[in-house]
């Protein structure tokens, strides 16, 4: 794997120096900047601008490359131990994609999928460059389609949240998902046992239920949140399979967010709520 760019390059030499093969240098650097490369050691290798417009797909990469391990991505079952997931559906954009898992690790997010898209190679490379090097703690995973695993995650116990303009009033829901949370808490009571039949017949009714999609005012404690495609947004199929679809509420009749910016809305307000 080829890393590129200044910031992601340095941040995989200090975090994660044993991923690092050799160092590329594309043109000449300060000599204080050179020595603090040398005392990472590793290997420093001078290329030609062609040479490194090659190994950067034509991206901008600043006149520092390293050439590393590949990035091992992370299998569907090792993300169930988490709480807070990001889903991408049909996210093609590499700059989108390495945007969110930027902005998803700062404020929390524990692991992104990545899904109903083809991702080359030199993807997950533009990924790493785009998310300023994030992508190396954030785990990964790549799936084919979406609407596959979505079942596997509701049993997993995760609240399958998707994004969608015409979705609820993000604040709005969440304020009266706290609200409704606090009054649970305060009205939960022993029964006694002149109330055990009623409370088995509570439980057994819940049970019967347990099927249907969950109200939005359910445990928010564990949730996935789904952001469609740049262009078409999430799909009816996976929306109809959403426990909650959520909205941002917007001032003016402009209604149109770059994906990257509303995801790191959403997630504030989802992993801040208090």
């Amino acid at each position: 794997m080829i890393l590129f760019g200044k910031q992601p390059v340095m941040y995989a030499l200090q975090y994660h120096n044993d991923l690092i093969e050799e160092i590329l240098l594309a043109k000449t650097l300060p000599k204080e900047q050179f020595s603090a490369l040398k005392k990472f050691g590793k290997p420093i290798c001078v290329v030609d601008s062609k040479k490194a417009q090659a190994l950067s797909h034509g991206r901008n990469h600043q006149g520092i490359l390293a050439r590393a391990k590949e990035l091992e991505l992370s299998p569907l079952n090792a993300l169930k131990n988490h709480a807070h997931l990001l889903a991408l559906c049909g996210v093609s954009d590499v700059g989108n994609i390495g945007a969110m898992v930027r902005s998803g690790y700062g404020l929390g997010v524990e692991g992104v999928i990545i899904g109903d898209c083809h991702l080359a190679k030199s993807a997950i490379e533009g990924i790493v460059r785009t998310s300023a090097g994030a992508a190396l703690d954030m785990p990964l995973c790549v799936i084919a389609r979406t609407i596959e695993v979505l079942n596997e995650l509701k049993i997993a116990g995760f609240t399958l949240i998707g994004a969608d303009k015409n979705g609820e009033n993000l604040n709005t829901l969440l304020q009266n998902h706290q609200k409704t949370q606090q009054n649970h808490t305060q009205s939960v009571q022993i029964p006694q046992k002149s109330d055990k039949i009623t409370a088995l017949q509570s439980l057994d009714s819940g049970i019967s239920d347990s099927h249907k999609t969950p109200k939005p005012t359910q445990s928010l404690q564990k949730w996935v949140l789904f952001m469609g495609s740049e262009n078409e947004g999430l799909h009816p199929k996976i929306l109809k399979k959403m426990d909650m679809v959520l909205s941002i509420p917007m001032q003016r009749e402009f209604n149109s967010l770059n994906v990257a910016h509303a995801a790191v809305i959403i997630l504030d307000r989802l992993l801040n709520r208090g």
